[in-house]
């Protein structure tokens, strides 16, 4: 019956939280990225037109929302992933240790009635 259940491969759970937290680097570098690699200056477009107010205007609302709700949204999303992923590795460990010292007492205390 033991073929039946399930069981959880701590490795790979393990494995799965150390990926989404080199996932979070680089969704925090990106967002870095998109903070300061993305400055667009006065007159880097020219000057005295109206295009170019637009376009840098554009161009500032595009970051404030690629900034707010794109990434901020995505790092928020991935870390509580990593979190929940994480408190599952725990539980599961913590469950399998219980399970294990368990077995263990019922062994000995069974190995001693019949010593």
């Amino acid at each position: 019956m033991a073929n039946d259940s399930y069981r959880v491969d701590l490795d790979r759970l393990d494995e799965v939280v150390k990926k989404l937290n080199n996932v979070l680097k680089d969704m925090q570098s990106a967002s870095g990225k998109a903070k300061s690699g993305t400055h667009l200056p006065d007159g880097a477009l020219g000057k005295g037109f109206e295009e170019e107010r637009e376009l840098r205007q554009t161009h500032r609302e595009m970051k404030e929302f690629i900034e707010e709700f794109v990434l901020s949204k995505l790092e928020g999303l991935i870390d509580d992933l990593q979190k929940k992923t994480t408190r599952t590795h725990g539980a599961y460990q913590d469950q399998e240790q219980s399970t294990s010292n368990a077995l263990k007492n019922g062994q000995s205390s069974t190995q001693n009635k019949y010593s």
